[in-house]
């Protein structure tokens, strides 16, 4: 089977991903699809770092396919829904940790 390279944009940044001959278009709406999470979240939470931006968007995808909403006729807007309420606790989280830091500092 032949190899193809697809370059799709997450954050602004380019990335390059191998892929089965055929399989560009496919690849191409999955960088979308991530792409428009990971904008959500940097509206939600700021440009907090690739990774942690990147680890956030893989566990709203994982929180959509184990909720079934990517399967569900109505995924735009039970996905955003989902996307919306992990976004809300993960912000919450990150106040936590930020209070914890913090106080730590003072602390310190």
């Amino acid at each position: 089977m032949s190899q193809s390279v697809v370059t799709i944009r997450l954050n602004g940044q380019p990335y390059q991903i191998g892929c089965g001959a055929g399989e560009e278009a496919h690849v191409e709406r999955l960088g979308q699809e991530v792409d428009s999470v990971m904008k959500t979240l940097v509206a939600s939470v700021g440009q907090i770092g690739e990774a942690r931006l990147l680890a956030m968007v893989a566990l709203i995808l994982a929180d959509r396919v184990s909720t079934g909403s990517a399967d569900s006729a109505d995924h735009a807007s039970s996905g955003e829904d989902h996307a919306a309420a992990a976004i809300e606790r993960a912000a919450t989280q990150i106040a936590v940790l930020a209070t914890k830091l913090a106080s730590s500092a003072v602390t310190s």
